[in-house]
């Protein structure tokens, strides 16, 4: 169930990013307020000051994404491609990452955490968008990816304790077997969370250029 899940699920973000790419119109922000907005994004999500805090925000965003890969790849590989549960070295590798990635996560939510925050005006459209009020693709070239931003840290919560609950013997046999479900299911919903958010990041990059 949770392999046709993930290819199932994997398969539709991936083709709504495409879709998304390629038939949606590219927001535009407001005259006047493109440079300043197109500085202030290129700092905070694409570092191209090459400052000490930039290098380090650039060192600590990368590190997250390539132990998230490996992550991926060591704990759903073998489920996905061969129907087989992660052991052996491939599971040493998983739990090894596992710190690292925790770790530069919480360094990503410390040093971009002021630039993701709602402002009054996201406030305001993320309302809109709950009560469904048509909103038009430029009143919210921010929104998308702060969303996703923040719904990624908070996934890494679940993910986290959930593999280190599961270390300890106190919860019993069902209570194992809940917390592996747990952690299976919120690590692919961070995985896409994080395509989601990359994919809005990279379009709001080809909006500053």
């Amino acid at each position: 169930m949770f392999q046709t899940i993930t290819w199932v699920s994997l398969s539709l973000v991936l083709t709504g990013i495409v879709v998304h790419w390629l038939m949606s119109p590219r927001p535009r922000l407001a005259k006047g307020g493109a440079e300043k907005e197109s500085g202030r994004f290129r700092w905070c999500c694409c570092c191209d000051d090459l400052g000490r805090l930039a290098r380090l925000k650039r060192l600590g965003c990368t590190l997250a994404l390539v132990s998230l890969f490996l992550l991926f790849v060591s704990g759903f590989s073998g489920r996905l491609l061969f129907g087989e549960q992660i052991h052996g070295y491939t599971l040493m590798l998983h739990v090894g990452l596992a710190p690292i990635f925790v770790i530069c996560v919480g360094f990503v939510v410390i040093t971009w955490g002021q630039q993701c925050l709602l402002n009054e005006n996201d406030r305001q459209r993320l309302t809109s968008l709950l009560c469904l009020k048509k909103q038009e693709v430029a009143d919210t070239p921010d929104l998308g990816w702060k969303l996703t931003f923040w719904l990624a840290a908070f996934l890494v919560v679940p993910v986290s304790l959930s593999m280190v609950l599961g270390m300890f013997p106190i919860f019993g046999t069902h209570g194992q077997e809940t917390l592996h479900c747990l952690h299976q299911y919120t690590a692919l919903a961070l995985t896409l969370t994080v395509l989601i958010h990359l994919h809005l990041l990279i379009r709001r990059k080809a909006l500053c250029s």
